[in-house]
């Protein structure tokens, strides 16, 4: 009798305590994986979506549907994005193979930074009635402004850029830096640079040629006494074919050798090629911007799904750790990084150890491609490797949550990275965690 009386209080507790935590969304040892393959992810997009274009200078075409990918890599989780606007919402029939997979993160911003209220809200109601959606992604989140002007395709030369400062300034230098356009056009060549006193009229300082060399600088000395208005005619180009067009990466001022804080100062041009506009000669260093605002963000990540919360993930690149998207980050559950050039895998874990700086406490997914995108051919073994080998062991040390490999439409094309990384898997799926 005495043990029953003590067994019924401690079930009370018992049930007391599963209640609480389930209530706090804070997983039990059971619930946690426990195996290498329990913290496998595979990145997935509609079947063929590369086709036309990563894969076309391979001469290879994909046709594997995104859950059939995962069960030849032997992953049970996929973080499934949406590619150009496909699947089209709403995204209930196109999910049923999904439901087979142990969990799914779902894209609420798409490729490209893509998303809209009316894709979230199908989003949200997926995950309120499907029982394998774990989480959501925020696929190419953050978005590097670029930090140059260029003026479109063919202009009519020359091609005029004006720069306004608050009040009339003075300046010893100025500085004007060539482009850095990744296929070498838009190269200003022959430019005249003048200056105002009054906005209205104009005083030639110097003609000069700028270097064919991508971020060269040409330095420029400018009269004494203030000037209103401070203009570059860009009355020819290096480039011989393409763009046939021009532009400059940045234009420094400097004051007594340092350079003049631009924070308030305006730009324009008569020629533009849309998204390089005339300010982007003005910004200091590499800008971002974001697919959501904090705001939207912290309302995403308030919403209960089937009684409890859904972590959100962010994409971060290697080259985006920065602290302006501390106040972004700080909203979301999770980060992926990500190392798009494969030559950056060199300085993979000094990137995630700033990364961690950044987000204190917060899980971690090591983001590994199987394929060089950036240079649109096949990804070495021994970079595949490299990252895998190094995952593996963030993994077994708990300094990362998971893996994630890129992706589907590209794993039935006979890639060697991924035969490798389909071989590792075997090998390595089912040892067991601590």
């Amino acid at each position: 009798m005495q043990l029953n009386a003590m067994t019924k209080p401690l079930n009370y507790l018992s049930v007391l305590i599963a209640v609480l935590v389930a209530a706090m969304d804070v997983p039990t040892q059971a619930q946690q994986p426990s195996r290498v393959r329990d913290r496998l992810w595979i990145w997935g997009h509609p079947a063929g979506v590369y086709n036309a274009s990563y894969l076309a200078p391979l001469g290879k075409e994909s046709t594997i549907e995104p859950v059939a990918a995962a069960d030849t890599m032997g992953i049970h989780n996929m973080i499934f994005v949406r590619y150009q606007d496909k699947p089209r919402p709403p995204f209930e029939k196109h999910y049923e193979p999904f439901k087979k997979l142990d969990r799914v993160y779902w894209s609420l911003v798409g490729a490209g930074g893509a998303t809209s209220e009316d894709e979230r809200r199908h989003v949200i109601r997926l995950a309120e009635q499907t029982e394998n959606i774990a989480g959501f992604i925020l696929d190419d989140f953050f978005h590097a402004r670029p930090r140059m002007w260029l003026a479109a395709n063919h202009p009519r030369f020359p091609v005029t850029l004006t720069i306004t400062p608050p009040v009339p300034t003075s300046c010893q230098h100025v500085e004007l830096i060539q482009t850095d356009w990744r296929t070498g056009d838009y190269r200003s060549k022959d430019v005249a640079i003048e200056v105002s006193t009054d906005g209205q009229q104009f005083t030639l300082v110097q003609a000069a040629e700028l270097p064919n060399e991508a971020g060269k600088s040409l330095r420029i000395t400018l009269p004494t006494g203030p000037f209103r208005v401070f203009r570059v005619q860009v009355r020819s180009t290096h480039d011989t074919k393409g763009a046939i067009s021009c532009g400059l990466k940045a234009v420094r001022f400097l004051r007594d050798g340092q350079p003049v804080d631009l924070q308030n100062w305006k730009a324009g041009a008569s020629s533009t090629y849309p998204g390089f506009a005339a300010d982007g000669v003005l910004e200091d260093g590499e800008r971002f911007s974001a697919s959501l605002s904090p705001e939207q963000l912290h309302a995403l990540g308030e919403r209960h799904y089937r009684g409890k919360k859904l972590p959100i993930t962010a994409v971060v690149y290697a080259r985006q750790i920065s602290p302006w998207l501390k106040p972004y980050l700080d909203e979301v559950d999770q980060v992926s990084l990500w190392t798009w050039r494969p030559a950056d895998l060199d300085r993979v874990t000094e990137n995630l150890t700033a990364l961690e700086k950044l987000v204190p406490g917060r899980p971690v997914l090591l983001g590994c491609y199987m394929y060089d995108f950036d240079q649109r051919k096949s990804l070495p073994v021994e970079r595949m490797k490299m990252q895998v080998e190094l995952g593996y062991r963030w993994l077994r040390e708990g300094r990362i949550a998971g893996m994630i490999f890129l992706a589907t439409p590209n794993v039935d094309v006979g890639l060697e990275a991924v035969e490798w990384t389909r071989e590792w898997i075997v090998q390595v799926g089912d040892e067991k965690l601590k």
